[in-house]
């Protein structure tokens, strides 16, 4: 028997009104989404009758909506992606490096996702590699792992951030802000 709470429970008793509220503002791929993990594993999607051939028992099990966003679906996915990538990482030192779009910024990012987050990652992607390549600063060629952060813990929308995991020696970057408003950068490489 289940026990706590599940994303499918919050989309079922506040998922027609958040709809409503931000009605215009959810692309239909986010809609069908939230409808696919709103009905997984209910009757909406069928089902079959399990039965156990030794003592009878049986049970109907609902069929999933198999959607690649829905935690029931694609937990144990989601974990064995994990443990690969884990498997893969290089016995080195991994750093986080955060690259956050101005407020000003941000509310363009939410009607016009696919364009500004690919810039953005293009953008956040070469400066990284350009300022690690520089002989003055790293002087290497480093890998990157990126994901793309759009929700606080409080999961409030904010501010994109691209987040990187650099893997070699630190590149730490450092943003000053000039008394003109403009934001610089300060590159310093440390060993850990």
């Amino acid at each position: 028997m289940r026990t706590s709470l599940e994303v499918a429970d919050v989309f079922r008793a506040a998922g027609s009104a958040y709809r409503a509220t931000h009605a215009g503002h959810l692309s239909l791929h986010q809609l069908k989404v939230m409808s696919a993990i709103e009905h997984c594993r209910t009757a909406a999607l069928g089902g079959h009758v399990e039965a156990c051939t030794e003592c009878g028992h049986w049970r109907i099990a609902y069929n999933s909506c198999r959607n690649r966003h829905c935690p029931k679906c694609q937990g144990a996915a989601a974990r064995n992606w994990l443990a690969a990538r884990e498997a893969d990482l290089l016995p080195v030192g991994y750093f986080h490096v955060v690259f956050t779009l101005p407020a000003e910024i941000a509310a363009i990012a939410f009607h016009n996702k696919a364009l500004l987050y690919d810039l953005l990652f293009k953008t956040a992607s070469e400066t990284t590699l350009t300022i690690a390549a520089d002989p003055r600063h790293l002087g290497a060629r480093i890998g990157i792992t990126a994901v793309l952060h759009t929700v606080r813990r409080q999961n409030i929308w904010h501010n994109s951030r691209r987040r990187f995991a650099e893997c070699g020696p630190r590149l730490g970057l450092m943003f000053r802000r000039r008394a003109c408003g403009v934001a610089s950068a300060d590159v310093r490489v440390s060993f850990a």
